[in-house]
């Protein structure tokens, strides 16, 4: 018969028992605090990804405005120059600055897109997302107080009889008149 050591001589069973207890705390508490540091860094890792992105996104930005100066100055230098005329230089210019903005618009939906996607990878961020929305949608609903039901109720019911009486009342008069 094996011997697990609660009879031997010399050692407390509660004693024993308090020793597990300890270990077993122990080991959930640090659990808990390895799933706490990774949440951490995995809160550091976004924060990084969105520093980086909007970093990105700034560059982008800087470069889409540089390229739009450097543009205006060119057709400047044409009209100076008198290689096209000032109206033809606005039109172009604008159609540029929309092009331009447009790529500048796509560019920035694509780093936003990826991002986004790394961001939809984590199960925690996709619920936490999911009760903010839920939360958001019960802060929109409006609950109707009691007297208002009555009185809703009570014009339904006056729009039914009316609606009821005009109907009787055209029933009441094509019988009246004799069929030919």
């Amino acid at each position: 018969m094996a011997n697990n050591g609660v009879n031997q001589p010399g050692i407390d069973p509660k004693q024993l028992k308090k020793q597990e207890r300890q270990k077993l705390y122990e080991s959930l508490n640090k659990q808990k605090l390895e799933k706490k540091l990774a949440k951490i860094a995995e809160r550091k890792k976004i924060k990084e990804e969105y520093i980086k992105q909007n970093a990105e996104i700034s560059k982008y930005e800087t470069k889409c405005k540089e390229d739009i100066k450097n543009k205006l100055i060119d057709f400047k230098n044409q009209i100076a120059n008198h290689q096209i005329s000032k109206k033809d230089a606005k039109k172009q210019f604008k159609v540029y600055r929309k092009e331009r903005i447009g790529q500048f618009r796509q560019d920035e939906q694509r780093i936003l897109n990826l991002s986004s996607e790394q961001l939809r990878q984590s199960f925690s961020f996709r619920l936490r997302r999911w009760f903010f929305g839920v939360g958001k949608e019960f802060s929109r609903v409006t609950w109707i107080r009691g007297h208002q039901i009555l009185r809703d109720f009570g014009i339904i019911l006056i729009l039914v009889t009316i609606m009821a009486l005009i109907f009787l009342g055209l029933d009441y008069v094509i019988n009246i008149i004799p069929r030919g």
